[in-house]
């Protein structure tokens, strides 16, 4: 049941007059959202179809139980020079596209300074359209072309400034100029026989980045060595051999990059190509994180909305997220959650894709232990049912970009990713309800955010209390969001040994020192509409 704004109004009123209170009065409307109690916190969730008819929930924040060290969020890239991709997704768009200058750096600015995104994909491919020479271990520079590689290494370069930490490549292999090093009539599987021409591609692309002044921190040998219809793009053993030879040839020449592994499809998939290459030592010394993408069912919405949310994440997913914990840990590895998507329309309300989304944020930092999680698209199309990119573009009909916008997805996602910045520690958090779902980090600088899923149809009063933590502010600032409204801030609350709070019904409420949410708005009234709906959106998949 969804209570009355003058209902809700009258309890905020009630509980202003507690001392010590913080209340969150919503406007109008709402959405959904769920959770999943951390399995290695070793804590028993309420029964999953049990709804809290008591509206009281307890929250306990220990800070002495530290996990992961958090690297950031992030997305992937497209750059506007990649010819047709735009369409590819929208039929109704122009074939290429173009920004101004100033465009680009007002999308970077939104994306890097407002939302907090501190990591950034980018998927190369085409650069070398047929085989430089005849020897693997000569680079001919005349055999390269990295026109669209240099117009995404303008993206990072304009974005390094504004918030920009981590940038990493992966590789395509799918496409027309690399069916030379695939194997005959495959369109995705490298041929054996030409491992060595592809670890001088990859070495190429690192050399390349260097020479532009932004040597790689990380790069993976392929985005999706997976999936490739019946066989792999790379199988298992090829990948190891892979990453002996590429490590060891970028350290030949003075490249200190680290290779992820493997940034695949299926978590399940994923895990076989970590093991193989952590069991040979020769491989391990290069292996410098390690990655998967979430195709194992949640880039299902419904599925997001009857489990996750009732802290209930599917037992085969936890299965094999704990075996990837479990495995990072013994080499001291960091695991990275590198892309996931929708892919096409689904019949669900903006709110709701995105608050699915953020149960599944919930699942891989509490499961996993992820130390990133990267979402589909910096910036795309804006599309209703899909919601897979941070920021909304839109193109006239002669292909200039008309205007931009942060998308539901961004707003949503920095009550994370604003106020979660690289460097701040996942602490031990514990909610008494299921539906009720809390993320706690302690920052660098010692604060504490917290941040807390309601996912009751119904208001429900938190009372949160915050023990060893290095610093505690004096007060501390919310921001809530629900459906129609999105990003409303509080005013500050003082630390009375804890907060006692009123969560708005189906909403998002981050918990944070004061300041950190200066200089962001939400939208008025409803997200955007498009102004050209897509006539058959597709996965952004660059392989």
């Amino acid at each position: 049941m969804n209570p009355s704004r003058n209902s809700l109004n009258t309890y905020c009123l009630l509980l202003s007059l507690i001392a010590a209170i913080a209340v969150i009065c919503p406007n109008a409307g709402y959405g959904q959202h769920h959770g999943h109690q951390t399995p290695n916190d070793n804590k028993q969730a309420p029964p999953p179809d049990q709804i809290n008819t008591a509206g009281r929930v307890s929250i306990t924040v220990d800070g002495a139980t530290r996990f992961q060290t958090f690297n950031g969020f992030g997305a992937t890239l497209t750059a506007f020079e990649k010819d047709g991709e735009y369409k590819r997704h929208d039929q109704s768009q122009p074939e290429r596209v173009t920004a101004t200058q100033a465009d680009r750096l007002g999308i970077a600015r939104m994306i890097y300074e407002q939302l907090g995104i501190s990591r950034t994909r980018i998927v190369l491919e085409g650069f070398e359209p047929a085989n430089d020479n005849d020897d693997p271990f000569t680079l001919n520079p005349a055999g390269f072309d990295w026109r669209l590689a240099d117009a995404e290494i303008n993206f990072v370069t304009l974005a390094r400034p504004l918030g920009l930490q981590t940038w990493w490549a992966s590789f395509g292999g799918s496409g027309p100029r690399e069916a030379w090093r695939r194997k005959p009539n495959s369109d995705c599987t490298l041929n054996p026989a030409m491992i060595d021409e592809e670890v001088e591609s990859l070495l190429a692309a690192a050399l390349h980045y260097r020479q532009r002044g932004l040597e790689l921190k990380y790069m993976a040998v392929r985005n999706e060595p997976d999936l490739c219809g019946h066989d792999p793009k790379i199988d298992s053993a090829d990948m190891v051999t892979i990453i002996k030879r590429l490590g060891k040839r970028l350290r030949e020449n003075g490249l200190q990059t680290r290779i992820v592994v493997s940034d695949g499809w299926l978590p399940a998939n994923a895990l076989r190509y970590m093991q193989a290459a952590l069991a040979d030592p020769e491989a391990r010394q290069y292996v410098g994180a390690l990655a998967y993408h979430s195709y194992d069912g949640f880039d299902n919405p419904s599925a997001l909305l009857d489990s996750s949310a009732r802290s209930e994440p599917p037992p085969a997913a936890v299965e094999v997220r704990s075996r990837i914990r479990e495995l990072a840990a013994q080499y001291s590895l960091p695991v990275w959650m590198t892309e996931v998507c929708y892919c096409g329309r689904r019949d669900f309300s903006d709110f709701d894709l995105v608050r699915a989304r953020l149960n599944h944020v919930q699942d891989e930092l509490t499961i996993t232990n992820v130390a990133a999680f990267d979402a589909m698209n910096l910036f795309f199309l804006n599309r209703p049912g899909v919601r897979d990119e941070l920021v909304n573009i839109y193109f006239r009909p002669d292909g200039v970009l008309d205007r931009y916008e942060i998308s539901i997805y961004g707003y949503l996602l920095s009550h994370y990713s604003r106020f979660i910045s690289p460097g701040s520690v996942r602490v031990k958090a514990d909610s008494s309800d299921a539906r009720v779902r809390v993320t706690a980090f302690e920052r660098p600088d010692g604060s504490p955010v917290i941040v807390v899923i309601n996912n009751n149809p119904t208001p429900i009063q938190a009372n949160i209390a915050l023990a060893g933590l290095r610093q505690v502010p004096r007060t501390l600032a919310a921001v809530s969001s629900q459906a129609s409204a999105l990003w409303q801030r509080t005013s500050e609350v003082p630390m009375v040994g804890g907060i006692t709070t009123l969560l708005p019904p189906l909403s998002i409420t981050t918990f944070h020192r004061p300041g950190l949410a200066d200089g962001l708005r939400g939208p008025v009234g409803q997200p955007p509409q498009p102004a050209h709906p897509p006539t058959h959106p597709k996965k952004h998949d660059p392989r």
